[in-house]
């Protein structure tokens, strides 16, 4: 049986140039990258070994693709994602990486290492401008048939719920989450409490993403989810497994993704909790053909959030 490698990995860009990082073990210029820790989040990964190799805190945008080549311990699997600077914490080399480099764009050509490098940076600079959406299932909650409360609304969550929420409070962080929208029953909101809180905000709730008002109201979801769809704010939508289908149905179809174009385990997935799907929407791409919509979705990705098992 052969070992499959995770790791992650950014392509962080600031003002047309990208930074690289220098490897002293195997003398080579790259992008910042490394190993999945345990059930880590391929994107918290990206996020942190930039953070560790290079002192730079990255917010990220669209995935632009897996790089897999042959080690000794097995095939490895390397996530790259576009990424902003959101913050410089300052680089401290050591034996892993001794150096670092914003290179120009148009020269970095010359710095790389490895040829296939420059596939994955051609993709991300080729992406326009893009603000996420992020459509998110409520984490773990506790079982309706454990629930001791009158009213299924006040439902909490679950301990495994709320180390998910955890989780979910540093991707909404490492998208760089600015708007919450949120089912008002509580399993929601304590999905996203620590998140608002740590935004010192306050979330939306909506009555028509929630299990009973798209129950009672069906015709109320596509209203509330095109505000969301072309509010250029990035945005997460906290919802209820029963609505989710409903609510990526009518992204796709605001963001000009047809039927035959939604991926399997993206558009059709079913969520478990406190489980996500991210999509990267481009405003006004060209006016010579836009529609009456102005937003477009240009990439989509769907993870899995550890912590459902029942054992």
């Amino acid at each position: 049986m052969s070992i499959v490698i995770s790791a992650a990995g950014t392509i962080l860009i600031r003002n047309n140039e990208v930074l690289l990082v220098h490897r002293p073990r195997y003398d080579d210029w790259s992008f910042p990258k490394g190993k999945v820790d345990g059930a880590e989040l391929l994107p918290l990964t990206a996020i942190r070994e930039c953070d560790e190799e290079t002192g730079f805190l990255a917010v990220l945008g669209p995935n632009v693709g897996i790089d897999r080549y042959a080690t000794s311990q097995g095939e490895k699997e390397v996530h790259y994602w576009r990424a902003n600077v959101r913050e410089d914490l300052g680089f401290a080399p050591d034996e892993e990486v001794d150096k670092v480099a914003w290179i120009p764009i148009n020269e970095v050509k010359n710095h790389l290492t490895y040829a296939q490098d420059m596939e994955f940076l051609q993709r991300a600079v080729a992406l326009p401008p893009t603000s996420p959406l992020i459509i998110l299932r409520h984490a773990k909650a506790v079982k309706r048939s454990d629930f001791t409360g009158k009213d299924d609304s006040d439902r909490p969550l679950s301990g495994r719920g709320r180390r998910q929420s955890k989780i979910i409070t540093e991707v909404l962080e490492g998208y760089g989450i600015e708007h919450i929208i949120s089912s008002p029953m509580l399993r929601c909101q304590e999905t996203v409490k620590k998140y608002v809180k740590q935004l010192s905000t306050t979330a939306t709730l909506v009555d028509a993403i929630s299990e009973w008002g798209y129950e009672q109201n069906p015709e109320d979801l596509d209203p509330a989810v095109e505000m969301a769809m072309n509010n250029p704010a990035p945005t997460t939508l906290c919802s209820h497994r029963p609505v989710l289908d409903a609510i990526l149905d009518t992204v796709a179809r605001l963001g000009g993704i047809s039927k035959v174009e939604r991926k399997e385990g993206i558009w059709t997935t079913k969520l478990s909790p406190g489980s996500f799907v991210v999509v990267h929407r481009a405003f006004h791409l060209d006016d010579s053909v836009r529609t009456n919509n102005t937003v477009k979705i240009v990439a989509a990705e769907h993870h899995e959030v550890p912590g459902n098992q029942e054992s």
